[in-house]
């Protein structure tokens, strides 16, 4: 094999690499732009929890939590995930009182918002906080 042809199968296999990294890529966007459907439980749950009120207080973050513990089994292995878990929970929760009903929002929006309230909203932190005692 010639020093040429090494180049070209090297230049072809490099090609094939950015392709398939490229197309790796698209479907990670494709997945960001779908929407993240609330399960029927979860409605129920939702239907289940008080309005919210103007004063920014999220009393409606400890039943979630209790939820969450109970469908997945939170073991304290991954504190932010927990965290996190719960975070898209009450983005779902304000954003179907909020939409009259809807249960589905982006999923990057709903990852989104779920980091800036477990990171941001102090009423947030000290609902947790409370729940997990």
């Amino acid at each position: 094999m010639s020093k040429q042809d090494k180049r070209n199968k090297r230049a072809k296999l490099k090609a094939k690499q950015a392709n398939n990294a490229r197309a790796r890529g698209k479907q990670l966007d494709a997945v960001g732009r779908s929407s993240y459907v609330a399960t029927p439980e979860m409605v129920e749950l939702f239907a289940s929890l008080p309005p919210l009120d103007e004063s920014g207080e999220m009393p409606f973050v400890g039943e979630i939590y209790r939820w969450c513990d109970e469908e997945y089994g939170f073991d304290g292995s991954s504190a932010e995930n927990e965290m996190l878990q719960v975070a898209a929970l009450c983005v779902l929760y304000i954003h179907w009182r909020t939409s009259e009903g809807s249960i589905s929002l982006n999923q990057n929006e709903l990852i989104e918002a779920a980091i800036r309230l477990s990171e941001e909203n102090e009423a947030f932190k000290a609902q947790y906080q409370a729940a997990q005692q």
